[in-house]
């Protein structure tokens, strides 16, 4: 690492944040606490600032709660756990509506004697749920005139109009789950809903499927137990369109699951999990016509528990990716995020050493433009005309601090990260490589920009002849165990996938 990665990195972990924390009924009157707190600062220390700002009582023992949006729980910080580095993965627009966001907090909690979280009250999860209630038995709210069945199996004329009149009644009340015997039917709602919370976790404990209210809760919790009685291997299948809610139900299903054998804490192998989202999310998703963050591949998770039920260990494995987009993207689409992540958030001193450009002095993203070429990133934020280069809302600098942030904690090391960075460099350069006939020779081809040769040599360590060979050569088999890539520019881009 070179002298400025050094002091760049000392700098921000010297920044100071401003950590809002909710402590609800422990000090009345009080909404937020806010605290100033660094990268390293940990838990623990945070809490001692809260309880000498909120003037606590320093006999009890108290704790801190992150909720997340795709979780809805409240997951346990251990006192070592550093509650900057956890927020730097919100997304941003969660960052930047701390004050008024549901979603996304901390919270201070009270630990009683016996290990468990004291709650002053219950049904402040069910808050919104239970006024609505109340207000349809007050005759304020019109009651449901259609009889809706959280099992459509029970329907008593089964057909098409009538399951999906009985989806859409489910779904007005915010009923999103709907079983089909034992198969779970999830309608999509675009926003957060609190029904995620501990309150929940406890109620599908160890609970029949069917017996409860339809939620994804009950069916990991029936593979849990059943995996515990059965001493058999279970499996969870999530299918669905693009922007159905796949990788959210992904997500609930690791929350409960490790809910299940911790008991409310989030355990290291959880952390590193879902901190694993934004790495394979950077690398394996992309902008399409119809979802601004669609996956393009397929993900398998496989959580290992020992006879105790306690999580031992997980693997995720990642396949069907669509290898196409690499080189080409259909109208409106784009390439992969990672791509733009690292042309936007770069600093100065990686885009020298990584030969960086705009993305539209690339060939792999720019075949869909027609616009003039942009100056510069900040071109793109005010421009009124929708372009394939960016996305409404979309913070590609803080994604790439994000993404950064979260290989860092999955165990990349600075090394690999820059090896990592210099590949995706080197594929980009790669795709403005062009080729032309030899005089007189149909079967032969010339590069007619040889210029970039020596750029891709040195993104990718290896030396230029060997570039040369692989990109104007057809090699044998018996002949590339000289290289260290393959032999077609094509197989170059998909060899870092």
């Amino acid at each position: 690492m070179s002298g400025n990665d050094t002091g760049g990195r000392r700098r921000f972990e010297d920044t100071e944040h401003t950590l809002h924390i909710y402590p609800g009924n422990i000090a009345e009157g009080t909404i937020y606490c806010p605290v100033i707190a660094r990268k390293t600062s940990t838990a623990a220390e945070v809490i001692d600032s809260l309880i000498n700002k909120l003037q606590l009582d320093k006999t009890k023992c108290y704790v801190l709660a992150e909720v997340k949006e795709f979780g809805g729980e409240e997951w346990i910080l251990n006192p070592t756990d550093c509650p900057v580095q956890r927020m730097m993965l919100w997304p941003r627009m969660a960052l930047e509506n701390r004050l008024s966001g549901e979603d996304y907090r901390f919270l201070l909690r009270e630990k009683n004697l016996d290990g468990s979280i004291h709650y002053a009250s219950l049904q402040s999860w069910l808050q919104v749920t239970e006024e609505r209630r109340r207000m349809m038995e007050r005759g304020f709210l019109p009651q449901p005139q259609y009889k809706d069945y959280d099992d459509l199996c029970a329907l008593p004329d089964l057909n098409e109009r009538t399951l999906l009149e009985n989806l859409r009644n489910r779904f007005k009340q915010e009923k999103i789950y709907t079983y089909v015997g034992s198969i779970l039917i999830v309608i999509n709602p675009f926003k957060f809903l609190p029904i995620y919370n501990p309150k929940y976790v406890k109620m599908y404990d160890n609970h029949q499927l069917g017996k409860l209210e339809p939620h994804i809760y009950a069916v990991a919790d029936v593979a849990y137990h059943a995996m515990l009685l059965r001493r058999k291997n279970q499996c969870i299948v999530i299918s669905g369109e693009s922007g159905s809610g796949k990788t959210q139900s992904t997500n609930f299903l690791i929350h409960h699951l490790t809910a299940l054998s911790q008991k409310g804490f989030a355990s290291g192998v959880e952390q590193i999990i879902l901190g694993a989202g934004p790495v394979l999310e950077a690398f394996g998703n992309a902008k399409t016509a119809h979802n601004n963050n669609s996956s393009r591949f397929g993900k398998f998770i496989q959580v290992n528990y020992q006879e105790t039920g306690t999580v031992r260990g997980a693997y995720v494995e990642k396949y069907l990716l669509e290898k196409s987009r690499l080189v080409y993207q259909e109208h409106n689409e784009r390439n992969y995020h990672v791509f733009y992540y690292l042309l936007a958030g770069a600093s100065e001193e990686e885009k020298s050493a990584f030969h960086l450009k705009q993305p539209d002095e690339y060939h792999y993203l720019n075949q869909m433009t027609k616009k003039p070429p942009k100056h510069s990133w900040d071109d793109c934020y005010y421009d009124s005309e929708p372009d394939c280069f960016s996305v409404e809302g979309e913070d590609l600098k803080h994604d790439f601090e994000r993404l950064q942030l979260a290989m860092e904690m999955v165990g990349f090391l600075p090394k690999t990260r820059r090896q990592i960075f210099s590949l995706l460099s080197a594929i980009l350069h790669l795709g403005n490589i062009c080729y032309k006939k030899k005089t007189y020779r149909d079967d032969s081809i010339d590069i007619c920009n040889p210029e970039v040769l020596p750029i891709v040599s040195e993104l990718l360590e290896i030396l230029g002849v060997f570039v040369v060979r692989a990109s104007s050569f057809k090699a044998r088999d018996d002949c590339l165990f000289c290289f260290k890539v393959s032999h077609r520019p094509k197989t170059l881009c998909l060899c870092a996938f």
